[in-house]
């Protein structure tokens, strides 16, 4: 599912250079006049208002301050945003909440309060770690791939792939980077890009090395389902993304371990991920078949 990176947005601020020479020599003014002056200033100001902002965005009303708390001790708690909204025009509230990652550059707009917890039930996950962490532990693993995997799907269709860019939800190198086609408006995905059976393994010392990675699991996932993400053109048209296809049946192999990036809940947050094809190396091939 690899397909070629695009640089995170960077944002700039305007700076101003001082002239470090030597200044001219203002006129003394007599402190009588000084008094008039600010005087003047005070009343001007009292009735201009504030009408001169420093700021360009315009947030809307204020929202509930009551965060969404599921049942789910994974999910995130977060205010509620009914609707995904541009970051400049979100209430403060929601702002401060997601500014860290505004000013990264891993957004330009913020989520819907529903993406982390609207997603089809985990399935069963089948335990293959000869008891090195519990069944239990193993599900609830498997709950946060299925989290950032809802992440990931709304990262793509808001085409806020900065979040792949800046390693937010997983590693850069173990995620699609995506580049929106000359002409295309969007990204689409067609299809359920959601993993069918779900199974953890060990990473062998062997293969870790091999690797280069350090993380200890891994889930052999698979799609019992086709898809792909597709660009939406200015006309309508769609085209299919380079890389970015499925067939039903395919199965992956994704290294990773359980983390909590704020406001994105528990994820299994991917160091690695390959296909389980041959071009693959003998050791993600064994990791396949285990």
């Amino acid at each position: 599912m690899r397909a070629s990176r695009r640089d995170p947005s960077r944002r700039q601020e305007a700076g101003v250079r001082a002239d470090n020479g030597d200044l001219p020599r203002v006129a003394v003014v007599p402190v009588a006049l000084l008094l008039l002056i600010a005087l003047m200033a005070a009343c001007g100001s009292s009735q201009s208002g504030s009408s001169a902002s420093a700021h360009v965005e315009t947030p809307t009303a204020g929202t509930s301050a009551t965060p969404i708390v599921t049942a789910d001790p994974g999910d995130p708690t977060l205010l509620p945003v009914p609707t995904d909204v541009a970051f400049l025009q979100a209430p403060i509230a929601i702002q401060n909440e997601w500014r860290t990652y505004y000013a990264t550059g891993a957004i330009t707009v913020v989520p819907n309060s529903t993406v982390p917890f609207t997603r089809p039930a985990t399935p069963p996950v089948v335990d293959a770690t000869n008891g090195a962490v519990s069944s239990t532990t193993a599900q609830q693993w498997g709950d946060a791939l299925m989290r950032e995997n809802a992440w990931e799907n709304w990262a793509i269709t808001a085409d806020q792939t900065g979040l792949f860019d800046n390693g937010v939800i997983s590693a850069p190198a173990a995620e699609p980077g995506l580049v929106l086609p000359q002409g295309a408006t969007s990204f689409r995905i067609v299809g359920e890009r959601w993993p069918a059976s779900l199974r953890l393994v060990s990473v062998s010392v062997s293969a870790k090395g091999f690797l280069k990675d350090t993380d200890g699991f891994a889930y052999i996932l698979e799609f019992s389902q086709a898809w792909s993400v597709d660009a939406v053109l200015a006309n309508g048209t769609t085209q299919p993304v380079s890389d970015q296809s499925v067939s039903a049946g395919q199965r992956f192999v994704v290294i990773g371990k359980l983390e909590q990036p704020a406001n994105f809940g528990e994820v299994w947050y991917a160091s690695a991920s390959f296909a389980c094809d041959s071009s693959e190396p003998q050791p993600v091939l064994a990791l396949c078949a285990e």
